[in-house]
């Protein structure tokens, strides 16, 4: 459970410097989508995800509509999506965690540590229907997960910045596997753009981009890396943690960020939400998130799905680890 303790005189730095960020980081993400509504406005325009989206405002309420406590050991969280009437997601059990090295070896600033990677599918009253590994020796760490419309795509990576990566297509009614690339960078979620069939992966903190082209020929299926060297993503208030595809090239990611106070006592976990561009990656909206788990944690820690259900937002998070609980929003 986090607990967060501040007093004013210690805060005061910290709290300005959010006022600001945030203050700066949503003008921002307009002008950004200024920049580009141009040329791509009538594509946008076309989701209605989207459309929903640009309604909120400041002053929009986050309405809780059930609290689901999940009857199975879920160990440590990481992506959900839902597919019909079931939720998968995404964990990893750590039996060892990584122990950090007192310098940088071999460009690394920790071991892989130990642990299983799972991809679990359960219903909407928590009950586990079935669950899958993933993953091959030091790489087991699966991250956040998009659905494409037949398969889940799932990373899993070294449990470490800079470390190597799987992408699995799992099929959702019989829950195999297929291991379908790799890349050498730690991917912590994906997200699969159905409008021209390209994959989307962002690493460790996502600070860069990576993309594939999913390319299907022959009765085979093959991923062809567009973007090797990674590109950088210039939106930093928030660290994404999972995200989906919500229609005509955008993509609405979740996640959090931990601030510090000066004197490095205190700490704020800021959640937030943003809709980014798979094209060009602007940010199209940027919300933060002021809800938190009944221990503790920001909604946005790890797990989250969206979706439009009778013309309302709605969103799923599980913030906590082993224990866990499915949380409903709507947001209005």
């Amino acid at each position: 459970m986090v607990t967060i303790q501040f007093c004013l005189f210690e805060m005061k730095t910290i709290i300005v410097h959010l006022i600001c960020l945030i203050s700066f980081t949503i003008p921002s993400a307009m002008n950004l989508s200024a920049q580009h509504a141009g040329s791509r406005k009538h594509i946008s325009d076309k989701s209605p995800m989207y459309k929903k989206l640009s309604s909120v405002t400041a002053s929009s309420r986050w309405k809780q509509i059930s609290v689901t406590p999940l009857l199975f050991p879920t160990y440590h969280t990481q992506g959900i999506t839902k597919v019909n009437d079931f939720f998968y997601m995404t964990a990893v059990k750590v039996t060892r965690w990584p122990k950090h090295f007192n310098k940088i070896i071999n460009g690394f600033d920790r071991d892989n540590g130990e642990g299983i990677g799972y991809l679990f599918r359960f219903d909407s009253e928590g009950n586990l229907s079935d669950s899958i590994r993933l993953g091959e020796g030091v790489i087991y760490h699966p991250g956040g997960i998009d659905y494409d419309g037949n398969y889940i795509w799932v990373p899993v990576c070294e449990y470490r910045p800079h470390g190597r990566s799987f992408i699995y297509r799992v099929d959702p009614k019989t829950m195999n596997k297929t291991k379908m690339g790799e890349c050498n960078d730690a991917l912590g979620a994906v997200a699969y753009n159905r409008d021209n069939n390209t994959l989307v992966g962002m690493n460790w903190g996502s600070r860069e981009f990576y993309q594939w082209k999913v390319i299907q020929k022959d009765n085979a299926t093959r991923l062809q890396s567009l973007s090797e060297q990674g590109t950088t993503n210039p939106h930093y208030y928030i660290d994404y943690q999972d995200c989906n595809f919500i229609g005509n090239g955008l993509m609405l990611c979740s996640g959090l960020k931990t601030y510090k106070s000066p004197d490095n006592n205190s700490s704020l976990r800021l959640g937030g939400i943003e809709v980014i561009d798979m094209h060009n990656y602007a940010s199209r909206l940027s919300l933060p998130v002021n809800e938190w788990s009944e221990r503790g944690a920001i909604m946005t820690n790890n797990p989250c799905f969206a979706d439009l259900v009778n013309g309302k937002l709605r969103f799923y998070f599980v913030p906590d680890d082993d224990h866990s609980v499915l949380y409903t929003y709507e947001l209005e």
